[in-house]
Order: C-alpha cells, then sequence, then structure tokens
C-alpha cells in the first residue's frame, strides 16, 4: 500500500511539473501573466511600479473619461513618459488613490489580454475625505517584445457607486 501512496505521489508530481513547464513555454499564458502582473502595478498608482512595464512608445487611452480629465477630453497619453506623469498628476490630486479590479473574466488573443471586471476604487482627499465606488470595467492591455504598448480602459463613468464614506 505504501509503494501504491508513493508511486501515485511521485506521478502526482510529474504531472504538475509538467503542466508548469508547458505554462512556462505557451506565449498565450507568458503574455496574460505579464498584463496581470501590470495590472497589479497600475492599481497602486506607484509610478514607480508601472514604469517597468511600459514600452517607450505606449500608449494609454480610456475613450469613456471625457469627462473626467481636466481638459474635457478623455484620457489619451502618448509615450511612456506622457503616461507616467499624465497618470501621476491625477493621483496626484489625492492624498491616496488605489483600484482593485474584480476580475470575473480574462482571456489573451495576439497578444491583447482582455479583462472584464468590476473596478473598485477608493481615494482620499486633501480634506482627509474618503470616496469610493464601483462599476463595470473593460481593460485590454497589449504586449509587444514583454512590454506593455497599449493599455485601454472602457469604464462605466455613468453608473459609477460614487459616495463619500468617512471624514
Amino acid at each position: 500500500m505504501r509503494y501504491i501512496i508513493a508511486v501515485v505521489a511521485v506521478l502526482s508530481a510529474f504531472t504538475s511539473m509538467a503542466v508548469a513547464s508547458d505554462d512556462e513555454n505557451d506565449p498565450s499564458a507568458i503574455t496574460t501573466a505579464l498584463a496581470s502582473r501590470y495590472l497589479d502595478a497600475y492599481s497602486t498608482y506607484d509610478m514607480s511600479k508601472i514604469e517597468p512595464f511600459l514600452a517607450e512608445d505606449a500608449v494609454f487611452f480610456d475613450p469613456t473619461s471625457s469627462t473626467q480629465n481636466a481638459d474635457g477630453g478623455p484620457f489619451m497619453f502618448d509615450g511612456k513618459d506622457a503616461i507616467l506623469n499624465g497618470l501621476g498628476d491625477y493621483a496626484a490630486q489625492y492624498k491616496s488613490f488605489t483600484l482593485d479590479y474584480d476580475i470575473e473574466r480574462q482571456y489573451e488573443s495576439q497578444g491583447h489580454v482582455v479583462f472584464v471586471a468590476t473596478l473598485i476604487w477608493t481615494v482620499v482627499d486633501r480634506e482627509d475625505q474618503i470616496f469610493s465606488g464601483a462599476a463595470p470595467i473593460v481593460t485590454v492591455i497589449s504586449i509587444q517584445d514583454s512590454k506593455v504598448v497599449r493599455h485601454t480602459d472602457y469604464y462605466d463613468y455613468k453608473d459609477n457607486a460614487q459616495g463619500k464614506i468617512s471624514g
């Protein structure tokens, strides 16, 4: 009986290793993992965490944000420096700014990783008031040569449940 248990354990270990090896060589899995790590960094709004992921010619675009940007147009940042400055300036309005993606579905196709989620956000303003909200979002992260070349958000600003929660 011990022999059978040992054989099952060894076979199980080899099967697990084979699956891990397949994932390590699967371009789709590699791209998805990179996009997921980038999204984790992006969620912190810490530019030093976001910066290593971005290609020099990366683009950030949120066509649904036309009422959110100071100039009345949508968020559109062209180039790594513009992204870091634009997102950094946006976050600098607040004492803290955090995002949490509650991912309902994700998939990769031809270097584009699509995340369908509920975006939960919390900000602390300069007067220490805390605001929070949540709404649906679709985020598409495009990867080339192991770098993010495009981040596109489609966010439901209209139905964003926004409210002061303390302060």
